[in-house]
C-alpha cells in the first residue's frame, strides 16, 4: 500500500458491500470506543446497524497477537473491503513546542494510554481521540499481494496471510497518523516478523543451513537473537526524548541554531522521499552525529536510523537510543554468517520502505581534522544488500559538520602522543555532557552532492566499492566550508613562531577567501565582509578557549598561537588543507625547480609533483593521475596565464612564478607530515643489517624520539607528533619496500629518502621565510 494514497474518509465507505474492519486497540477502551464510533457513523444499515470487526493491538509490538478470528474473517468472500481504524491520540499544544515532559516519561507516553488513562482522557475531553481509517482494500487484492511477496509459501496458509494483512493495517494507519503528526514520526513496525516472513530471507536461512551444516531451527533461534539485538524499535516518546539531547547537546557551548542552506532542506526532502538514501557524515567529534538526525526531527523529515557501534549500547543511553531509531552494530561479525545474514536483510528493508540511514563516513573520529581514509564495512553491507535485492538508484549524501571550537580535540593531541583512551560508560557520557558548557559558537552543516548508485555492484566487486567510497570523500572535501576558526589557524601555523599584527592576519585572510571565491570553495558566513560582528564573536570565542593569543600592550594589536596549542591549532588547520593542496604542491614544486639547475625546469616541476602526490597519498585524496595533472594545469593558468612560458625558461622566471603564488602556503599543509615521516625514516635508516621494526614498535618510539626532536628543535611543532602521523609515514616506507628486514641495499634506500625529506623541510623553511619577507615589504 504506497504511501501516496489518502486517508479514506468515512463518507467513501459508506458505499454498498461486505466490510472487514480491522480494529488496532491496544486495550478495551480504544476497542469499545472505536466500535461506538464505526456503530454511529460508518456501520451497515446505519447507525447501530450490523458491523463485521476483528480488534487486535496492532500498534503495540510487544503484544503477542491472536490471529485465529482474523484468520476466518480472511475466508470471507474476495470483494470484502478490510477497513483499518485506530485512534491518535493527541496532546494539547504539543505540536507547538513538543516538549516530552518529567510525568511523560514517569508514566508514559499520552499518545499511547493505558486503560485507566484511556478512560480519564475520554471523560475530560473526547476530542483528543481522533479516530482514524487506513487506506482500504479488498480481501481478494490482500490475498494477491501476499503471494507475489511470499511465493515460497503455502498459499492456504491463512495464519501468515493474517500475519501479512496486520502488517499492512498497521502501515496504511501508521500513513494516516503521519497525516496529523507529521512525517518525523515515520518508523517500522513488526520488522522481525517481516524478515521472517520474506521469501529471500527464509530461502537465504535454508541455503545457510545446508551450507553450514545446522538445522533450521537453530539458525532462526540464532537470527531471533541478533533480530532483538540489531533492529531498532523507534517509538514517539523516544524519537521525542532523543531530539532534546540532541538540542541539549548542540545548545550547552554552541548557539542554539546550526548553520544551513535552507535550499538544501528541499532537496534533502525529495532524495528521501523517491530514493533510498544515505547520509554519510564526516566524524569529528561524539556530537556530529546527531547533527543531522537534529535536522530532520526540526524540520519533520523522516526518521533517520543511525547506525552506532556496540560500545554506546551501556545501560540507560542504550535503551533510549534504540527506541529512537540507533542501531548498534558489533565492531566484528566476519565470522558470524547469521549475524550478517540477519543484518542484510535488515538494511534492505530500510532501502525498500526507504528509510534514511546514517552513519560516520570513517567509521571513527578524525583525530587528525582531515578526513580519514574511508572504511568500507557498513557501506560494503549495505550495498550487498542492495545488490542481492536489486535496490536501485541508491543515494548517497555527503554530511559535513562544521564547529567553531571542539571540545574533544583536546582529548585527540593527548591520544595521539600515546595516552589511552578512556572507554565509554554511562558516567564518562554525563561527564561528556557537562564538558559541552563552555562557550566554543557556532555549528555549521553542509550537504554534498549525491553520489547516486544506479546498480549496486557485485559483491565481490571491491574495485567498484573503492571507486563509490572516494566518490563521497571528494564530495565530501568539496562540501567542507573554510571557517574562520580554520583559517586564522592556518595563517597564523604558518608564520609560526612569529607572531601576526592584525593588519597582517586580516590581509591574508581576505586574499584566502578571494582566492577560495573565485573557485567556488564554500565558505561559512563570519568569512564574509558584512559579518564583522560575527568575525569578532568568533576571534572573542578562540582567545577565551586559550586557543588565540591577543597582546595589545604594543604599537599594535596582534595575534598567535601558542607552541603548546599547535597540536590543536592543526586539528582546525586539517579541517580545510585539501582545498589548498594543489596550490601547495605547485609552490614546492616551483621551489624545487629553483633548486636544481643542470636539468629543465619544467621536468623538475612535473616529477616533483608526482613525487608528492606519491609520498602523501595516505594522507589525501587525490583524482586519477590524468585528472591530477588537469587540475594542477589550471591552478597554475588561474595564477599566471604564461606559467608555460615561465616553466620552459627557468631560471629567474620561476622566482616571478613564486611571487604569483604569495602568500605561500605549501609549508603551512605539509610541514607536520613532512616532519613526522622524517622521524619515521630516521629509526629506520639506524637499523642494522638482519634488523627489523613492525608498525607498532616503531609508532612508539616515535614518540618517544619525536618530543625529544622537538626539544632540540630539529622539528618545528608538537603537531608533528602523532600516532596517525606516524602510522602512515611507516605505511609510506612500507610501500616503497623500505620497511621489513634491513639488508645493505634498503639502508642506502633509507638514508637516501631521509636526505630528501629533510631537503623538503629546508624547502618549506624557505617558504615559510619568503611569506615573512613579503608580509615585511607591505607593512614595513
Amino acid at each position: 500500500m504506497d504511501e501516496a494514497i489518502q486517508i479514506a474518509n468515512a463518507g467513501s465507505l459508506l458505499a454498498k458491500g461486505p466490510k472487514l474492519f480491522v480494529i488496532d486497540a491496544r486495550n478495551g477502551v480504544e476497542r469499545r470506543y472505536l466500535l461506538d464510533w464505526l456503530h454511529s457513523s460508518i456501520a451497515e444499515g446505519g447507525p447501530g446497524g450490523k458491523l463485521n470487526w476483528v480488534a487486535l493491538p496492532i500498534s503495540d509490538e510487544r503484544a503477542n497477537l491472536r490471529l485465529g478470528p482474523l484468520e476466518e474473517k480472511l475466508k470471507e468472500h474476495p470483494d470484502t473491503l478490510v477497513v483499518p481504524v485506530r485512534i491518535a491520540w493527541r496532546i494539547p499544544n504539543f505540536e507547538k513546542s513538543r516538549a516530552v515532559k518529567m510525568r511523560h516519561v514517569i508514566f508514559g507516553d499520552p499518545r499511547n494510554p493505558g486503560s485507566f488513562r484511556a478512560r480519564s482522557i475520554l471523560w475530560r475531553d473526547k476530542r483528543r481521540a481522533h479516530c482514524l481509517t487506513g487506506q482500504p482494500a479488498t480481501i481478494g487484492e490482500l490475498k494477491q499481494r501476499f503471494s507475489e511477496l511470499s511465493k515460497d509459501y503455502d498459499q492456504t496458509d491463512n495464519t501468515e496471510l493474517a500475519a501479512f494483512v496486520v502488517r499492512q493495517a498497521g502501515l496504511v494507519l501508521d500513513i494516516a497518523e503521519r497525516g496529523l503528526r507529521g512525517r518525523r514520526y515515520k518508523v517500522p513496525r513488526h520488522v522481525a516478523d517481516g524478515l521472517r516472513s520474506d521469501a529471500r530471507f527464509r530461502a537465504a536461512m535454508t541455503k545457510l543451513s545446508v551450507d553450514l551444516g545446522k538445522s533450521e531451527v537453530e539458525l532462526y533461534e540464532q537470527a531471533t537473537k541478533y533480530m532483538k539485538e540489531l533492529i531498532a524499535r523507534p517509538s514517539p516518546m523516544f524519537i521525542d526524548m532523543k531530539a532534546k539531547l540532541d538540542r541539549f547537546m548542540l545548545s550547552q557551548g554552541y548557539e542554539n541554531e546550526v548553520v544551513f542552506d535552507r535550499k538544501e532542506l528541499a532537496r534533502l526532502r525529495q532524495t528521501m522521499r523517491e530514493h533510498p538514501t544515505l547520509l554519510l557524515f564526516t566524524h569529528k567529534t561524539y556530537i556530529d552525529g546527531v547533527t543531522a538526525t537534529d535536522l530532520a526531527y526540526q524540520n519533520d523529515l523522516p526518521l533517520i536510523h543511525l547506525f552506532g557501534g556496540i560500545n554506546l549500547d551501556f545501560f540507560g543511553l542504550g535503551f533510549m537510543l534504540r527506541r529512537a531509531g540507533t542501531i548498534f552494530i558489533r565492531r566484528s561479525f566476519e565470522n558470524n554468517p547469521v549475524y550478517k545474514l540477519v543484518l542484510r536483510y535488515y538494511v534492505s528493508y530500510l532501502l525498500e520502505k526507504r528509510f534514511p540511514m546514517t552513519w560516520a563516513f570513517e567509521g571513527t573520529r578524525s583525530r587528525l581534522g582531515k578526513l580519514m581514509p574511508p572504511r568500507y564495512g557498513l557501506l560494503k553491507y549495505v550495498m550487498d544488500s542492495a545488490h542481492a535485492n536489486d535496490v536501485e538508484n541508491v543515494h548517497i549524501i555527503p554530511v559535513v559538520t562544521s564547529f567553531d571550537l571542539i571540545r574533544d580535540v583536546e582529548e585527540y593531541a593527548s591520544e595521539q602522543t600515546g595516552r589511552i583512551k578512556k572507554p565509554e560508560s554511562l558516567s564518562w557520557f554525563i561527564g561528556y555532557l557537562r564538558s559541552l558548557r563552555e562557550p566554543m559558537g557556532k555549528v555549521y552543516v553542509d550537504f554534498g552532492e549525491p553520489v547516486i548508485v544506479k546498480k549496486a555492484p557485485d559483491p565481490n566487486n571491491r574495485l567498484a566499492l573503492s571507486k563509490m567510497a572516494f566518490e563521497v570523500a571528494v564530495e565530501a572535501n568539496r562540501a567542507t566550508p573554510l571557517t574562520l576558526t580554520s583559517l586564522m589557524c592556518l595563517c597564523l601555523l604558518s608564520t609560526a613562531p612569529r607572531a601576526m599584527t592584525e593588519d597582517e592576519l586580516r590581509a591574508i585572510i581576505n586574499y584566502l577567501t578571494g582566492w577560495a571565491r573565485e573557485r567556488n570553495i564554500r565558505m561559512s558566513e563570519d568569512l564574509t565582509d558584512r559579518n564583522l560582528e560575527g568575525v569578532q564573536r568568533v576571534i572573542e570565542t578562540l582567545v577565551n578557549n586559550g586557543l588565540l593569543v591577543r597582546y595589545d600592550k604594543g604599537p599594535a594589536l596582534v595575534y598567535a598561537i601558542e607552541p603548546d596549542q599547535h597540536p590543536i591549532a592543526s586539528y582546525y588547520r586539517n579541517s580545510i588543507i585539501h582545498h589548498f593542496l594543489d596550490k601547495a604542491i605547485i609552490e614546492l614544486s616551483i621551489l624545487k625547480a629553483r633548486e636544481v639547475s643542470d636539468r629543465k625546469a619544467e621536468d623538475v616541476f612535473w616529477e616533483e609533483t608526482d613525487r608528492l602526490r606519491d609520498l602523501f597519498k595516505f594522507e589525501f585524496f587525490y583524482p586519477e593521475k590524468q585528472q591530477y595533472r588537469e587540475n594542477i594545469e589550471a591552478e597554475l593558468q588561474r595564477v599566471d596565464p604564461n606559467w608555460k612560458v615561465k616553466l620552459e625558461e627557468g631560471g629567474g622566471m620561476l622566482a616571478s612564478l613564486t611571487n604569483r603564488f604569495q602568500p605561500l602556503i605549501g609549508h603551512a599543509v605539509f610541514l607536520p607530515f613532512v616532519e613526522a615521516y622524517t622521524i619515521v625514516l630516521d629509526i629506520l635508516s639506524r637499523l642494522e643489517p638482519g634488523q627489523a621494526v613492525d608498525k607498532k614498535s616503531c609508532v612508539a618510539l616515535a614518540l618517544k624520539e619525536g618530543r625529544q626532536a622537538y626539544l632540540l628543535r630539529r622539528i618545528t611543532s608538537e603537531s608533528s607528533i602523532g600516532k596517525i602521523l606516524f602510522e602512515n609515514g611507516f605505511k609510506m616506507a612500507t610501500g616503497l619496500g623500505l620497511t621489513g628486514e634491513t639488508t645493505a641495499e634498503i639502508i642506502v634506500e633509507r638514508k637516501a629518502l631521509l636526505r630528501k625529506f629533510r631537503a623538503l623541510s629546508r624547502r618549506m623553511e624557505k617558504s615559510r621565510l619568503e611569506v615573512l619577507a613579503l608580509a615585511d615589504r607591505i607593512f614595513e
